[in-house]
């Protein structure tokens, strides 16, 4: 196989990319509306908007209200008084209302303290997320050492009511937040999308108008051909994928450590190559091309959900770990959280050796069918 001419038959490929606008969006877009979808759902699902009264004065009434007000991973807090409270909740403007009574200091000293929660119950999951919020403050408020220690807090009880207490161990050394956790795995979906439909529409198209013919019939050698629609396919999704994660670590959405540099780069050239492969496939078994481009974005879209694109695999069902464990999404994803997330992502060279593994499957498959179909179509 010449290089050069297999860099010329590439170079044709990206050529026709950009004289397919309609194709670029359909690969484009759906990702970015995922990106867009999780952006929205992590102001709802990390915290309820609330309203905190304090109507107590003494240094119970203070403290009970510090907790509450430092919780800020469950609340969206508006400090107010009783009036604007029941006002915000009839306007649906906030999801519950706390109250510190003006007589919590007493009540605490006799053993009755109460802190109150008038919740909006219209829907289960954020209610009782608010429910467990409040429960664990009035835990803290009892025990400190239930909550993460804070050096700089002196105004905290001794006595643990309770008689039990617990302590922690992390096996990792970094906590991630929701929004990272779910939001960076949708580059891989970006990458796969993007080869996925692109080599796809392409082999649709070949086939549909008879270019394919054409082309095996020309000098060249069908070898090169083929490979040069699944190296196009995944130069596209290298192309397009590199300024977004530049982008993304200079605006400080991420950072990439200097070491683990080869390893992004791996990551995301075998997910490209996967995706030029899995695109070739779909192009040569499925006629139609808007039913290809259809069909490749759906694709993509089940192998990032089943692959932990919204999860972790671990504790996920059964049956969906072992089915997992022949997608290649699970082991870009699960490396890429480890590259962008973890100080020692020990796991990260073989999640590297098995995606390349699937990813030369998926191209020594998608050539055979794409060869055959040139030839044969």
């Amino acid at each position: 196989m010449s290089l050069r001419a297999l860099l010329n038959a590439t170079m044709h490929d990206l050529y026709r990319w950009r004289r397919m606008p309609f194709t670029a969006a359909t690969a484009v877009v759906p990702p970015l509306a995922m990106m867009l979808i999780l952006s929205t759902l992590s102001i709802g699902v990390t915290t309820d908007p609330t309203a905190l009264v304090v109507e107590g004065r003494g240094p119970y009434s203070i403290r009970m209200a510090q907790i509450i007000e430092n919780d800020t991973d469950a609340f969206l807090l508006t400090v107010c008084d009783n009036a604007t409270a029941n006002a915000m909740l009839e306007s649906e403007q906030v999801l519950a209302v706390i109250i510190i009574p003006s007589t919590f200091d007493s009540d605490v000293k006799n053993g009755t303290g109460k802190v109150q929660l008038t919740l909006y119950n219209v829907d289960y999951d954020s209610s009782d997320d608010v429910r467990r919020a409040v429960a664990m403050s009035v835990v803290e408020f009892n025990e400190p050492t239930f909550a993460p220690p804070n050096p700089s807090d002196t105004n905290s009880s001794s006595t643990n009511p309770y008689h039990v207490s617990f302590d922690e161990n992390y096996l990792r050394a970094t906590n991630v937040d929701w929004f990272h956790y779910q939001l960076v795995p949708t580059f891989v979906l970006m990458a796969l999308n993007v080869g996925l439909v692109g080599t796809a529409v392409l082999s649709s198209i070949d086939e549909e108008s008879g270019t394919a013919r054409m082309r095996i019939l020309s000098p060249q050698r069908a070898s090169t051909l083929v490979a040069s629609r699944i190296l196009g396919g995944a130069i596209v999704c290298l192309l397009l994928i590199t300024p977004m994660l530049l982008f993304s670590e200079w605006i400080g959405f991420i950072s990439v450590p200097t070491d683990q540099i080869p390893a992004l780069i791996g990551i995301f050239a075998g997910t490209a190559v996967c995706a030029s492969g899995i695109g070739a496939m779909v192009g040569t078994l499925i006629k139609g091309t808007k039913h290809v481009a259809f069909l490749s974005t759906v694709l993509a879209t089940y192998l990032f959900i089943l692959g932990g694109g919204f999860s972790a695999i671990e504790f996920d069902p059964r049956w969906l770990q072992s089915l997992s464990v022949f997608l290649p999404t699970t082991y870009s994803i699960d490396a890429l959280r480890q590259v962008l997330f973890y100080p020692n992502p020990t796991g990260v060279p073989m999640s590297l050796a098995v995606l390349w593994l699937i990813a030369a499957a998926c191209v020594g498959v998608g050539a055979l069918l794409l060869r055959r179909s040139w030839l044969h179509g």
